[in-house]
């Protein structure tokens, strides 16, 4: 049988071509992906002093068989259930093994230096197709795809690179500093091409949030505030892409651009199946007839526009939650929601002791805002941005956990 080290070697090799082809390459990430879990649980398993169970895990469990049963007893079967379940599993799979990883500093470090400089030839290559040769008409990172999935993604990175340059004193290297702040600003602009509307808000106030946690002393917080309100004062000022937007919508009485209706969708099919819900993926099969026969089951009366079912999602991870897996689903999304929460508050303290803990804790925080605030307004947790999600999660826990056992 392999030893150990072999196996944590080519764990963290395998890691790392995930990590840098995540947001670039779709066919190596998935084999990367798949593989580095696997080789991870080979580990586990192959060393019984590692099988410690916490919290953690038993969250991490939870999620994934809940899911299951979700998808076993799927009230809309036949569908896209098991491709959702193997997506939930791809996510979940990789933050709980990467948690349980024991990484030492410097392979952290690696991973989450690699998480952030990984997703510039991939933006840069969205700037390039938006601006120069007009292939794309929105900002868009090659292997995550559709500009408000993109505006997420982009959303975690600027707020790991934020954490990264404000995790660096007044005696650190003055080049780095000043090569991350350009990054900072780089990342938060992309934002603002990209036109998300829930993504720039989100960003702002995760900025806002960062730099009042952990920026250390006053002068590196008044710089920083200062550059953050020049950029949101030019915004506005300047009338950019994502505000005439707002304006467009606001005219047109479409404050919500129609996820109102997209949300009664939801509202209704929540009724299908209320425990375990109708199967992952599978928003997108409800059809009107469906809508149809459960409000005049209720012996209401069904009035055809007040849905819109061709957008093919929820807009919405809560509703999704409910509508996908069910009040159990939900429950689920909860509780890891108010966990991370929770993790993120009882450890802050140890942003004072390291830069690493710092960097790692605004990765982890940038996680959860991105996923469970701009998912109010559209579906996160899900593909590339959910694996990001995942990994910030577990780069994290891992880190907490060798300050547990130290």
């Amino acid at each position: 049988m392999p030893s150990q080290k072999f196996l944590k070697n080519i764990e963290i090799f395998l890691l790392s071509l995930m990590i840098l082809s995540l947001p670039s390459l779709e066919a190596p990430k998935n084999i990367f992906l798949v593989f580095f879990v696997l080789v991870a649980i080979a580990r586990q398993l192959g060393n019984p002093q590692r099988l410690n169970w916490d919290i953690w895990d038993s969250i991490f469990a939870l999620t994934l068989g809940t899911a299951l049963l979700s998808t076993l007893f799927a009230g809309m079967p036949h569908h896209g259930e098991w491709k959702g379940f193997n997506v939930l599993v791809t996510m979940i799979g990789t933050g709980w093994m990467v948690s349980r990883g024991q990484y030492g500093k410097e392979e952290l470090s690696i991973f989450f230096k690699a998480i952030v400089l990984g997703a510039i030839p991939p933006l840069g290559f969205g700037l390039w197709q938006l601006f120069v040769t007009h292939a794309k008409t929105d900002l868009q990172l090659h292997s995550v795809g559709h500009v408000n999935h993109s505006a997420i993604y982009l959303v975690m990175i600027f707020g790991a690179t934020l954490g990264w340059l404000l995790s660096y004193d007044r005696t650190s290297n003055n080049l780095k500093r000043l090569a991350l702040a350009a990054l900072s600003i780089g990342f938060l602009t992309s934002l603002i091409i990209g036109q998300s509307r829930g993504a720039v808000g989100i960003g702002f106030i995760l900025a806002l949030m960062i730099i009042l946690a952990i920026s250390r002393g006053r002068l590196v917080k008044s710089l920083t505030l200062s550059t953050l309100l020049l950029v949101a004062a030019l915004t506005l000022i300047l009338q950019t892409g994502v505000v005439q937007k707002q304006i467009a919508n606001e005219k047109n009485n479409n404050v919500l651009a129609s996820r109102d209706l997209v949300w009664n969708v939801s509202f209704e099919a929540a009724h299908f199946s209320p425990l375990l819900g109708i199967g992952m993926s599978n928003w997108g099969s409800i059809k009107l007839e469906d809508l149809k026969a459960s409000v005049e089951r209720r012996h209401e009366v069904f009035n055809p526009d007040k849905y819109l079912l061709s957008v093919g999602h929820s807009h919405n991870l809560y509703l999704t939650a409910l509508v996908e897996r069910g009040l159990v689903g939900l429950g689920m999304t909860l509780i890891l929601m108010l966990a991370w929460l929770r993790h993120l508050v009882k450890t802050f303290r140890l942003t004072r002791l390291s830069p690493q803990a710092t960097y790692l804790w605004a990765g982890s925080l940038s996680a959860w805002v991105a996923t469970f605030g701009i998912g109010f307004v559209n579906t996160t947790f899900h593909h590339e941005h959910g694996i990001l999600a995942c990994l910030l999660l577990g780069l994290y826990l891992s880190y907490t956990r060798s300050q547990e056992t130290a």
